[in-house]
């Protein structure tokens, strides 16, 4: 039961981590692009794009100019995740 909570978690920082990407990307530009910085335009390497983990590593900080990124996406891929344990809880049953 734990391991089908845990994978269901993980699928879901993963799909919290489109998620994100569509929010930003909606009418702007192809989803086929590389996620880049806001500020400086600097393409993010793939260590940069763990979900959760690489803004906690980067104190919410762009590794290359320092700026700010919104604390929106660890929520959004933190409640994503939960949501989806929550369901892998459900699904395992009693």
């Amino acid at each position: 039961m734990l391991f089908l909570v845990l994978a269901f978690g993980i699928l879901g920082l993963c799909v919290g981590s489109f998620l994100n990407v569509i929010i930003l990307r909606r009418g702007k530009r192809s989803l086929s692009w590389r996620s880049e910085c806001m500020s400086c335009a600097k393409t993010l390497a793939w260590y940069d794009l763990i979900p959760i983990a690489s803004w906690v590593i980067l104190r919410g900080r762009c590794r290359a100019c320092g700026s700010s990124i919104s604390i929106q996406y660890p929520l959004v891929e933190a409640a994503t995740a939960i949501l989806f344990a929550a369901l892998g809880l459900w699904v395992a049953g009693p």
